[in-house]
């Protein structure tokens, strides 16, 4: 399968519904669908600390691409969450790159209760895609920061007061 590699926070925001266009200097030719596999690093401009780095996670679907570039040089594709996928680790590449179909677990029973999250992640029918889904790749990405935030993180439980060491410790 066609996949592509985008940078955290935004490949976790596409899953939770939360960024709908995705901005490439590129179109997307002909394809409909592709692997979303988070970034081996995160951005380093956002706050990508606790969510998961290099990781397969999601088939997305591009329902439209614009016609031509916007006025910043990109074309603006929209995209939206199909299925999640059992997480697999990924070495990703620039622009689309074949990843083994076989590899690609689909979770098929959790479409409902992402669809549910997307409307509204307090819904108790998004639930199951939470704590299925979601609390999982949290857990990936909290051991893969740096051992200074997940020490933070263990004393204050406050994802908050990682921020505020990132966001010190970047000055």
């Amino acid at each position: 399968m066609l996949a592509l590699s985008i940078k955290n926070p935004y490949a976790m925001q596409i899953i939770y519904g939360d960024k709908k266009i995705e901005y490439r200097t590129w179109p997307p030719k002909n394809v409909k669908e592709f692997l979303l596999v988070s970034s081996s690093t995160p951005s380093n401009v956002d706050f990508g600390l606790g969510l998961p780095n290099g990781y397969a996670l999601a088939i997305v679907e591009i329902t439209s691409v614009s016609d031509r570039k916007n006025r910043d040089g990109n074309y603006e594709w929209h995209v939206r969450p199909k299925m999640p996928i059992k997480p697999f680790k990924v070495k990703g590449k620039l622009h689309f790159y074949d990843v083994d179909g076989q590899l690609i677990e689909p979770l098929p029973d959790l479409v409902k209760s992402m669809k549910e999250y997307i409307k509204n992640p307090e819904s108790e029918k998004a639930t199951p895609f939470y704590t299925e889904f979601l609390e999982p790749l949290e857990g990936i990405g909290t051991k893969q920061m740096p051992k200074k935030y997940q020490k933070i993180l263990k004393e204050t439980n406050d994802w908050n007061a990682v921020g505020q060491a990132w966001v010190d410790a970047a000055r």
